[in-house]
This record gives structure tokens, sequence and C-alpha cells, in this order.
């Protein structure tokens, strides 16, 4: 009997020992998601590109505005969009969704969220780090006056201003790699949400910043037209039905050349 039990004890041990080379299993895939937001890009760009390029099947739930603090904001966990609704669970907060939806969504047979822990910390840096920058705009919101409230975003991008210093930075940070924002990842949810945050600054969405506004760094543009031109992420901006469903402004620059 002593014998019987150690071998399966040694059996056991070998089929953990097989078992952790083997690692731990792939995240599971879940049978439905519905993703609610506004029918802008806004916060959840991001978050629909990376379900998108990883074809995962998805609800895209946008409210209309006048629905929503009647109908919607009281049952939001947080009394705010974007939440991710994962088989009956909620998950919110948009970097929180990012990550998850990264892990889950494949490119190309790679996450869109690194596995390696260091290369993931440096993903979780650039996409905590764009903070910095909305942290700058969110004061405008609240300048009653429109010519105020204008002049003063377009003073944070002039030369030497708070905004100006942080895309300085980005800028940098594009240098002497492969296009992609952490280049040991390659295409990861950093680079989705660069394209789609720093396009949603410069769409018009935000009264008093143009087009042109990221003209002085070359390095963005090249990354912006590099996301941009992803097939996968060209036809459906080019599909407006898909994209813009609600016909609402802002989306051309979201496609590659604008």
């Amino acid at each position: 009997p002593g014998g019987a039990g150690g071998e399966r004890a040694m059996g056991a041990a070998a089929a953990s020992c097989v078992e952790g080379l083997r690692g731990p299993p792939p995240p599971k895939v879940p049978k439905s998601i519905v993703l609610k937001y506004f029918p802008i890009a806004g916060r959840a760009e991001p978050i629909r590109l990376a379900m998108m390029l990883g074809n995962l099947r998805y609800v895209d739930q946008r409210i209309p505005g006048p629905e929503w603090e009647e109908k919607h904001k009281a049952s939001m966990p947080y009394g705010q969009v974007p939440v991710l609704v994962v088989d009956g669970r909620n998950v919110c907060q948009t970097k929180a969704i990012l990550r998850y939806v990264g892990k889950i969504a494949k490119y190309d047979g790679a996450s869109l969220y690194p596995k390696d822990a260091l290369v993931a910390a440096q993903v979780d840096e650039l996409l905590d780090a764009f903070d910095d920058l909305w942290i700058l705009l969110a004061p405008t919101y609240n300048i009653k006056d429109e010519a105020q409230k204008v002049a003063s975003r377009r003073q944070l991008f002039e030369p030497g201003g708070s905004a100006t210093a942080k895309l300085e930075i980005f800028e940098r940070m594009l240098e002497g790699g492969d296009g992609f924002c952490v280049k040991e990842a390659g295409l990861s949810v950093a680079d989705l949400m660069y394209f789609s945050f720093l396009s949603v600054i410069r769409s018009g969405f935000v009264d008093g910043l143009s087009p042109d506004l990221f003209q002085p760094f070359p390095n963005i543009m090249r990354h912006k037209e590099k996301i941009a031109s992803i097939p996968e992420i060209r036809a459906y901006y080019e599909d407006a039905g898909r994209s813009n469903p609600h016909a609402v402004p802002y989306y051309e620059v979201f496609q590659p050349g604008k």
C-alpha cells in the first residue's frame, strides 16, 4: 500500500510539473460581451478597436445623450461609462476594460496586452501617462466663456505649453523603434489608446483644437498613420455604418491621410 501511495504521489507531482511547463490556460473568451458608451469615439474607441481586431463578438450599445440621465446613469456602477458587461458581470473604468480586452483579444497570433510582466508594465506606463494630458484639458470644460475656453486650450498646445511638453515626451518615446509605442510588445492596447485619444483631441470634438494640431510632431503623426493603415482598422472606418452608426461628426481624422 505504501509503495502504491508513493507511486501515486510521484505521478501527481510529475503531472504538476508538466502542467507548470505548459503555463496557465489561455484566457476564457466570454459568451456575451456588451460595451456601453455614447455614440462618439471618446474613451470607448480603443476598446472597440481591440475587440474588432480580436474578432470578438460584442454588442456596441451607443447610448443617446438625451437618454443618459433618465434611463441609464443610475444603473452604472460608478454612474459613468464605458462599462463592459461580460457574461452578465460589469467591468468598469476605461483602462481596466482595455487591459482585460487586450488579454482575450489576439491580432496576428499575438495578444494585444503583453504576457511578459516587464513588457506589460511598459504598456501600463503609457496607458497611465496619457492621463497627464487629459488632466490638463479637464479644467477647460469648466470655463463658461467660449472665447476664453478656446484660448486656454490653444495656450496649452503652444510652444512651451503644458500639453506641448507632454507631446514632446510622446514624440521622443516613438523615436528609434518600429513605429509602435512599445517595440517589444508590437501592436498593443497602448497603440490603440494613443491613436484613438490623440485623434479625438484633434478631431474638432474639443472646441478650439484643429486636425493640424500635431503637425509639429512627425513621430506622433507617423504612428497615427501606421495604426490607421492597418487593414482591419482602415476597413472599419471606411464602413461608417459600423464605426459611426449615429453619423456624428469628428470621425474623419481616424482615416489614413486625415
